[in-house]
């Protein structure tokens, strides 16, 4: 579904990613962690090109992210985004929020729209607040309204950005257990946390990036018992004895 091919970027004179080589199969759940500016962001904002790179190749369900402006298009139409502050329009209803890509992007009928949104709201345990506004609702709300946003464009790929890093620690779970459900139900995720009990659970595969690298890439029971590099020891001491 993903493979990213030798990917550079620098912002400016600073490289912050390099030569990442990546592929992940349909159905795959990846989880990335590492510290912070590691470039694990980046690397899933480079994968709807939310952040262009400047080397290497990105190939999506077949679609090369280098071709041309439509197939940036192509790409984001089937890759849905959930990011660390939400993003909802503060203006819209949940309801509205939901309708708005699957109008404006596949022409979807109002009608229609609401239904696929209902239906998703639904998912996430949350359709009694659709005619609420986001500002309406606690963090983890908004957070899930966020990823049923995402899922009313049918993406065939769902890429998280540290989803649950800006949310008190008992409104985390609520979110995580959302993000399990579509893990069992076999959607291809890629999520940047520091929840290693949700790696753990639900990662077919876990990177450690550090200094614009993948530095190791391991099953979890291999990652969390059997790290090899030094750089990846330390920071499981670090991340899991606080």
């Amino acid at each position: 579904m993903i493979s990213m091919e030798d990917v550079s970027k620098w912002y400016g004179s600073m490289r912050v990613l390099t030569d990442v080589n990546l592929k992940v199969r349909k159905g795959e759940r990846i989880v990335i962690c590492g510290p912070s500016g590691s470039g694990k962001s980046t690397t899933i904002r480079c994968i709807n090109r939310l952040e262009p790179f400047q080397k290497g190749r990105i190939v999506v369900d077949g679609i090369d992210l280098g071709a041309s402006t439509k197939s940036v298009q192509a790409v984001r139409a089937e890759v849905g985004m959930v990011f660390q502050q939400f993003n909802l329009f503060p203006h819209l209803t949940v309801l509205e929020n939901c309708m708005l890509a699957p109008m404006k992007v596949r022409g979807t009928s109002k009608g229609d729209a609401e239904a696929i949104a209902m239906k998703y709201l639904t998912r996430v345990r949350i359709p009694d607040h659709a005619r609420k506004y986001p500002a309406q609702l606690s963090g983890g709300q908004q957070q899930r309204v966020a990823i049923a946003r995402a899922l009313c464009m049918t993406p065939k790929i769902m890429l998280f950005d540290e989803p649950t890093s800006a949310l008190d620690p008992e409104m985390v779970k609520e979110v995580l257990d959302t993000m399990i459900g579509l893990a069992d139900e076999g959607m291809t995720m890629l999520c940047v946390t520091h929840e290693m009990g949700f790696a753990r659970s639900v990662a077919d595969r876990v990177l450690f990036m550090d200094r614009g690298e993948i530095v190791e890439q391991a099953p979890p029971e291999e990652f969390f018992t059997a790290p090899r590099h030094e750089r990846l020891r330390d920071f499981l001491g670090q991340i899991l004895h606080k």
